[in-house]
């Protein structure tokens, strides 16, 4: 073949090549959903604070109390492999006399536990029990999903719908049609608690003391929003 029939047929391929990519289009779709569901699992974080003379006075008052709260929460319904230790130290006390070196006046032994508990109307009943055997602390009460991942599947089939509804819009308004769906990305989704009384989010719970707030505790579940992002490519032609 000769360079001039050579460069014709070049050219001939690459003004093909450029008539059949014009012809295919390529749509990026970001979509969010948002589905609200009550949550089936509570994370209630509460510990036991105690004091004494010396390192082992407070580790064996601290001991002991503990021991009963975690048998409280036996008694409520909590299986031990849902009983988790998140926290433990043991730390001197010091006094600052004026003009003297700082001593030691006592120790502070803490236990704090994670309880996974499964039965929310138990909940309540449970921080009562446990405060009666003598947890002093609660650091928090956490509603989420016993299976994270279940949790998500109505969202995700929902962001999907919103993308692949768009696209046909899309589509539509460019005189062309949907023909396949190239690559879904899931960047990131969250979970985030709702007051359905309030119609507002939760902010984080904050740590308190137990021994000033034995009285019956009312605590409400309230839901969860499970909220999918994802990014779809379209073809279209």
């Amino acid at each position: 073949m000769t360079n001039h029939l050579r460069a014709l047929a070049l050219a001939v391929f690459a003004a093909a090549t450029l008539s059949a990519c014009g012809e295919r289009t390529l749509l990026t779709v970001n979509a969010t959903a948002q589905t609200r569901t009550a949550p089936d699992l509570a994370l209630v974080t509460l510990g036991v604070l105690a004091r004494g003379a010396d390192a082992r006075a407070a580790q064996q008052a601290q001991s002991e109390r503990m021991a009963a709260v975690v048998a409280a929460a036996r008694t409520a319904g909590v299986e031990q492999a849902d009983i988790q230790t998140v926290g433990f130290s043991l730390e001197p006390q010091y006094a600052y006399p004026r003009n003297a070196a700082p001593r030691i006046t006592g120790y502070v032994s803490r236990n704090v536990v994670t309880l996974r508990v499964r039965n929310l109307e138990a909940v309540s009943a449970l921080i009562d029990a446990t405060v009666a055997q003598g947890a002093n602390e609660l650091q928090g009460i956490q509603f989420t999903f016993d299976d994270f991942e279940a949790s998500r599947e109505a969202a995700r089939a929902e962001a999907l719908q919103t993308a692949q509804r768009r696209a046909e819009t899309y589509a539509t308004a460019a005189g062309k049609r949907v023909v396949a769906m190239r690559s879904i990305t899931e960047p990131g989704s969250t979970l985030m608690p709702w007051d359905s009384r309030r119609d507002s989010y939760i902010p984080p719970p904050m740590a308190v003391s137990l021994e000033q707030s034995a009285a019956r505790n009312s605590i409400n579940p309230g839901e969860i929003d499970n909220i999918a992002n994802i990014t779809v490519v379209f073809e279209l032609r």
